[in-house]
């Protein structure tokens, strides 16, 4: 069976952006996030790919949205998250692709933390609600302890190094 994970960067705080963009720029966790999810099926609210603005190569692009109007070229629209996870493993099966990722938004990351089963959080060393006291954030859900734990083979035990706006390191989180 393919493992089901969410993937996110956040700010100390847990900020993950404003909802339809992020506060930050660092390449290196882009590029983390690039080398994760290619190849394989990833799950994203419509509000997430607008952001966006393009479908992202190497990867079967499906996108949640309860608008039947809604149309965009290079994803798979889907209506509901069941339907999103169906579509996923099938793509997968077919593409022998070893994970499904939920790739945002926060909304998204918050309904499926029941179904998912690795959590793969860049941590960086920034604070935006600091400094931008007056701008709407969206956070990332809680991580129970008592249900997810650390594996510390596939996380960083120290901070990387600065990459454009922060140091960062990667957390991987699996089910107790």
């Amino acid at each position: 069976m393919t493992t089901v994970a969410s993937i996110w960067a956040q700010d100390k705080n847990g900020v993950l952006g404003t909802g339809t963009s992020m506060m930050w720029h660092v390449p290196a966790d882009f590029a983390h996030f690039k080398a994760s999810t290619l190849g394989c099926p990833i799950i994203m609210g419509r509000r997430s790919f607008e952001a966006l603005g393009t479908p992202l190569p190497g990867r079967t692009n499906i996108v949640i949205t309860r608008s039947h109007l809604y149309e965009a070229d290079g994803i798979d629209l889907v209506y509901s998250i069941e339907a999103a996870l169906k579509h996923a493993q099938d793509k997968a099966e077919a593409d022998e692709a070893p994970y499904i990722w939920i790739t945002g938004g926060a909304h998204l990351y918050a309904q499926t933390m029941d179904l998912v089963d690795e959590l793969v959080v860049t941590d960086l060393d920034l604070d935006i609600e600091a400094s931008n006291p007056d701008t709407p954030l969206v956070h990332a859900p809680a991580i129970d302890p008592t249900v997810w734990a650390v594996d510390p083979q596939r996380s960083d035990s120290e901070w990387n190094d600065k990459s454009g706006d922060a140091r960062w390191k990667v957390t991987t989180y699996v089910r107790r």
